[in-house]
């Protein structure tokens, strides 16, 4: 695990993404994972401003959907495939066929796991997957009391994901099941970077960091990635 402590959001952006060039230039069939939500929207616009001022080429990359909400798709404002489109995939000019998300509406979810799995086989595994942490210490969808064993699933909202999802949404949203990369799926990735900002997240991320491994903190189960990287801004990482 390392640890990279910028005095700002901003900084922190910058930092991942030239570190995600790196890696995503040095893989023979890139596959980058995307976690939607505020933490790595910095991430997104400093891939798109490197983009289109044809500093960096992402022609060759795959993309990959973290995760969604279960009975949303892409035309649900504040889904997370609407959220990356507006975030990451619009802005990068990303052709739909280098895109796989979850379908929310599936009427099979375990088919719709098998394909994303499949998915991600066919790339050859994927190779940066980005991270956000919950307040709960989710990773993904990957509620408290998420098994580390699980790959792709379906799972239960926790109360405090359905309180904090509602700011993605013009109206209240009934949010009860998530469909998401499962810990063992992620476990499996080349590199996993996870981004946590604002000082609303220091306590979730010293409990992540320096607790004991327990289900009751997903984020806790894949500290011991060989490529886990930690990237925070000076307020998250206050009570470090």
């Amino acid at each position: 695990m390392k640890i990279f402590i910028d005095d700002t959001y901003e900084a922190l952006s910058k930092r991942v993404a030239n570190d995600v060039i790196n890696i995503m230039s040095n893989a023979s069939k890139p596959l980058f994972c995307a976690a939607s939500g505020d933490s790595p929207k910095g991430l997104y616009k400093e891939l798109a401003d490197q983009n289109n001022a044809s500093l960096i080429d992402i022609s060759n990359w795959y993309f990959l959907g973290l995760d969604e909400w279960l009975g949303l798709d892409a035309n649900n404002e504040g889904s997370c495939r609407y959220m990356l489109n507006k975030d990451l995939f619009h802005p990068l000019h990303v052709k739909k066929e280098m895109i796989c998300c979850f379908d929310g509406k599936t009427n099979d979810t375990p088919k719709e796991c098998n394909r994303i799995e499949n998915f991600i086989q066919q790339q050859n595994g994927i190779d940066v997957a980005i991270l956000g942490l919950g307040m709960n210490g989710h990773i993904g969808l990957n509620e408290p009391g998420t098994s580390a064993l699980l790959r792709s699933h379906v799972s239960d909202i926790a109360e405090t994901t359905k309180t904090v999802g509602q700011k993605y949404f013009s109206k209240p949203q009934t949010l009860t099941k998530g469909i998401t990369l499962g810990l063992a799926t992620l476990m499996e990735a080349k590199h996993l970077c996870l981004i946590v900002s604002g000082e609303k997240k220091a306590a979730i991320l010293k409990e992540a960091l320096q607790y004991e491994p327990t289900e009751n903190i997903p984020a806790t189960l894949i500290r011991d990635h060989p490529n886990f990287y930690v990237y925070a801004d000076k307020a998250a990482a206050r009570l470090l």
